[in-house]
């Protein structure tokens, strides 16, 4: 099990990596991480959504097998990064908006959280939220700028906890 999870974490990453240098070197950073859906066109429409779902499912699959019993946060977590690939058309009208800004805010919230209630690691949890509210204070794109690093954050947590407990 411990392959599937370091093997999906690894996937799920290199393919936001991909994506996000992809964006940054043909339309510049954007507001937001899911702003630069709206920059996409044909054949490449779906990448945004398929990258978020890559990286729910890789954060589901973590939160089934990172431990004997199942965490519900990291799951949680996982579910909100999936429907932000499910609402990505979040500018066409409010219902979409709403449920794409719940499950983004959610999903890095119950990740975050999870690090003290899943490993009773209460400091990573601070760490994550005070560096990417820092990080994001001094940037011109704050938003893109909080969102990365929630992410990297994320993902850098959830492969060492995968490495070390499993």
């Amino acid at each position: 099990m411990k392959a599937l999870v370091i093997g999906s974490l690894f996937a799920a990453f290199i393919s936001l990596v991909v994506y996000l240098t992809s964006i940054i070197a043909v339309h510049g950073i954007r507001k937001s991480i899911s702003d630069s859906n709206y920059f996409l066109k044909k054949p490449f429409k779906l990448v945004f959504e398929i990258v978020m779902w890559t990286c729910g499912l890789a954060i589901i699959i973590t939160g089934l097998f990172i431990k004997e019993s199942v965490e519900w946060w990291i799951i949680g977590g996982g579910i909100g990064i999936f429907l932000v690939g499910v609402f990505s058309d979040f500018k066409r009208n409010i219902f979409l908006r709403i449920a794409h800004y719940i499950s983004a805010i959610g999903g890095f919230t119950l990740l975050g959280l999870s690090y003290y209630f899943s490993f009773d690691n209460l400091e990573y949890t601070i760490i994550v939220a005070v560096s990417a509210l820092m990080a994001s204070a001094f940037a011109d794109k704050w938003l893109w700028c909080l969102e990365l690093t929630m992410a990297a954050e994320v993902f850098a947590g959830l492969f060492y906890l995968a490495h070390t407990i499993m």
